[in-house]
């Protein structure tokens, strides 16, 4: 079938999709589609002149503030593992999304159906294994170099001349830099063994502390590098460094509550402990945590 570099979506979509065996399972049906109309039609509603005062003056960096808000607590309802929760936060973005989309449209009247199939037409180019030319037994690295190559045929990546063009400068530093080492492993620059990794996170601590005795620009330098072979190493053992350092977080968060809690018990103000008794609520937090982690009769003994 030919590779189609726009779609129409009367012509081009039904002719692919009638190739395709049933989408099982089928997630969607009519009733989803009238709800989406009534979500759309609420919302016009709400930034329309009889409207409500509140939407009417909303901006997209407002809204972009509530995204980035919702964001996180999608994060956090997925790290809880509660599906309600998720669900709740995923309708909430949503929501803030159309709100965008319709302010966009003030300005430049898109119909939600081409903002629609537009991406619909992204997904099908960019999956021509699956849509165009079948072929169930692709590899990883030839799919994600067809990926590559037709998003930079798309308009609005036609100005890209580096594989890492589209990773967001705004987005956290470790999520970059883990992205990035995806982007450059996909193209073949990575190392092609874990331990060639770990050689080089140690490598890193040396340099670190040598600069220790040297000017901070020195010691700014060596930590950023540090921190990047980090990234590599937790890339290659399957873990995103930024979900470790968020697991991390709340670690920390629990056992420093809990050093709370138990300097009220005896009456203690936190500021006049001295360092062996920190120490010691450390650990008791530490051990409080393991305590409520495992599970019944379990010896813990390490």
């Amino acid at each position: 079938m030919e590779h189609h570099k726009s779609f129409s979506p009367e012509n081009d979509f039904p002719e692919i999709l009638s190739h395709l065996a049933p989408a099982r399972p089928k997630t969607a049906g009519e009733e989803d589609g009238r709800a989406f109309l009534r979500l759309l039609d609420i919302i016009d509603h709400l930034r329309g002149e009889a409207g409500c005062p509140f939407d009417r003056e909303q901006t997209i960096p407002r809204l972009m503030n509530d995204l980035t808000e919702e964001l996180h607590e999608l994060r956090e309802a997925a790290g809880d593992g509660e599906r309600k929760a998720i669900l709740s936060e995923v309708g909430d973005m949503i929501l803030i999304l159309l709100f965008i989309r319709r302010i966009v449209w003030e300005e430049d009247p898109q119909s939600m159906a081409q903002l629609l199939d537009h991406t619909s037409g992204k997904m099908i180019r960019r999956h021509p294994h699956v849509f165009l030319e079948p072929d169930p037994t692709i590899d990883s690295k030839t799919l994600w170099a067809n990926w590559e190559k037709e998003k930079r045929k798309e308009k609005e990546h036609e100005n890209r001349t580096s594989l890492l063009d589209g990773i967001p400068r705004t987005m956290s530093s470790l999520e970059r830099a883990f992205r990035q080492g995806q982007k450059a492993a996909r193209a073949g620059f990575d190392w092609t063994e874990e331990e060639d990794v770990w050689e080089k996170v140690i490598e890193e601590v040396g340099e670190l502390s040598e600069a220790r005795s040297e000017g901070e620009d020195r010691l700014d330098h060596e930590l950023g590098d540090l921190l990047l072979a980090l990234t590599s190493y937790a890339r290659h053992r399957g873990l995103r460094p930024e979900e470790s350092l968020a697991r991390a977080n709340d670690r920390f968060s629990r056992r420093f509550r809990h050093m709370e809690e138990e300097s009220r018990r005896v009456d203690r103000d936190l500021s006049s402990l001295a360092p062996e008794e920190w120490n010691q609520f450390w650990e008791n937090a530490k051990k409080a945590e393991e305590s409520s982690l495992s599970p019944p009769n379990r010896d813990n003994r390490s």
